[in-house]
């Protein structure tokens, strides 16, 4: 996603304004409405779709889920005043005037996997879904059943655009093949951004740094972070041991920590290698050292409440956050909205580097749904058009409600969040072992490490990395015979 650097400027004036006078709900929807106008003055060209491209009314199919941590929604039944929900209402219905289609939505799933309620769509040879937006670790048993179509040969589409996510879509590929592009008509990989909130409040007494000003001198490192937390850790009600009711450092789901801050410090558990195949990681001597600091910053020094809620973002979480119980919350960007309430104020900054010798700050991207073609589909030129073109529009509306208007508007609390929220998105990572296979790596092992403070990192590797590496090899043969026959 390209940031669109003019229409940024004056939305961010006119939403950090706006939050800053408090004005009533209805004043802000008509001044967010008005940014989203002013911001289809992009320059942006249309799509390279000629205009006497039509389809006669034809109906196009997107297959979606439904999550508790992300809005997966691609159509919209009608427009109700809400920015972001009349965005994406508009997005669909211009692309189906422009090219004279019937955009329709079939929900596939409202829990896991999408892939069986598909595959026996796909076996059956029926195409009635031609796009289906399934579950990153569905992606995997698709890939490796020859169930759906690589984007090599769809016509229109071309992934240079802006309105195409290249900090995403560029970890798409597997042995060469792309199986899945995301654009600006998916918003849930911006839910499922993580990042850091921190509480101004506990900057404030105590007398700490600007995570802010840290960011700017790139001096926000996991070492900076543990001496930062070790300063409010309290035992807030007196009783002697670590309870509910004292102030931590970090808040946390466990199976959230590691991948959180692996990525932050810039290492993936898997690599591509030459032949794009993913390659295993972890056992780089950087990468332990990241896990050795991470336990050192959260176990040893008491900074991490243990919640025994498992969710993406435990409520538990984010309760204590919004009392001032922690310095810091691990939190997807979808959860922020359930601080709109919040009555002290709040900070959206990315992990920290490992070191200051790290170039960039990195923001993960988890466990998203990518759009995979089925076999079954038969029109790839309408796929192509549709999809090509409903990313168009989203760029133009959905994204600037969404960016600008849903984040900076409604939920920062100050001009420097609005500036993270910049760095943050534009320096989006996905790793294949937290994503695609995620039940492989983080969830099958690494998130149980954590959670039960198992250091012993090189024998819980040596335990489970014959099965990892079975399963990517035999996925990556079964694409490589796929590809071979054509």
């Amino acid at each position: 996603m390209m940031i669109k650097t003019v229409c940024l400027l004056l939305l961010a004036s006119i939403l950090f304004v706006s939050c800053a006078s408090a004005q009533t709900d209805a004043a802000d929807t008509a001044a967010v409405t008005d940014a989203v106008e002013e911001s289809a003055v992009e320059t942006e060209a249309m799509p390279d779709i000629g205009d006497d491209v039509s389809f006669d009314g034809a109906t196009f199919t997107f297959g979606v889920v439904e999550n508790a941590n992300a809005r997966n929604t691609i159509v919209i039944e009608e427009i109700n005043g809400e920015v972001l929900n009349d965005a994406q209402y508009d997005a669909v219905a211009n692309t189906n005037q422009k090219l004279n289609v019937n955009i329709e939505q079939f929900v596939m799933t409202s829990g896991y996997p999408a892939a069986s309620a598909l595959t026996p769509i796909i076996t059956a040879g029926d195409d009635v879904i031609q796009v289906a937006n399934v579950f990153c670790v569905d992606a995997v048993m698709l890939l490796g059943s020859n169930y759906i179509l690589g984007y090599e040969n769809v016509p229109y589409i071309d992934l240079s655009r802006p309105y195409w996510d290249s900090s995403v879509s560029d970890s798409l590929t597997f042995c060469g093949m792309r199986y899945a592009a995301i654009g600006d008509l998916s918003i849930s990989t911006h839910d499922l951004t993580y990042i850091l909130l921190f509480s101004t409040a506990l900057i404030e007494q105590n007398n700490l740094a600007s995570p802010y000003e840290l960011i700017n001198s790139g001096k926000w490192t996991m070492d900076k972070m543990k001496e930062t937390m070790e300063t409010v850790i309290t035992d807030t009600n007196g009783n002697g041991i670590v309870d509910k009711e004292d102030t931590f450092g970090y808040l946390s789901a466990a199976k959230m920590t590691l991948p959180s801050f692996w990525i932050g410090a810039g290492e993936k558990t898997l690599e591509m290698n030459d032949e794009g195949v993913p390659q295993l990681a972890i056992e780089d001597d950087r990468f332990i050292s990241v896990l050795e600091k991470v336990y050192e910053m959260t176990y040893d020094i008491n900074a991490r409440y243990n919640s025994n809620n498992d969710s993406d973002v435990p409520s538990d979480n984010r309760q204590m956050f919004a009392a001032n119980q922690s310095l810091f919350m691990d939190c997807s960007m979808f959860w922020i909205g359930t601080l709109r309430d919040m009555e002290t104020d709040f900070g959206i900054i990315p992990y920290p580097k490992y070191d200051e010798d790290q170039d960039e700050y990195y923001s993960r991207v988890s466990y998203y749904m990518p759009p995979v073609l089925p076999m079954t589909n038969t029109d790839l030129e309408l796929t192509g058009a549709v999809l090509e073109t409903a990313n168009y529009y989203a760029g133009q509306n959905v994204t600037p409600a969404y960016y600008d208007i849903t984040l900076k508007g409604k939920y920062s609390r100050d001009e420097e969040s609005i500036a993270m929220l910049d760095l943050i998105f534009n320096n989006r990572v996905v790793d294949l072992g937290d994503t695609l296979f995620c039940a492989d790596i983080r969830d099958a092992f690494m998130s149980t490490m954590y959670s039960s403070n198992n250091r012993d990192f090189i024998s819980q590797f040596a335990a489970k990395l014959t099965a990892v590496n079975n399963k990517i090899e035999k996925t990556a043969a079964s694409i490589r015979e796929a590809m071979a026959a054509g």
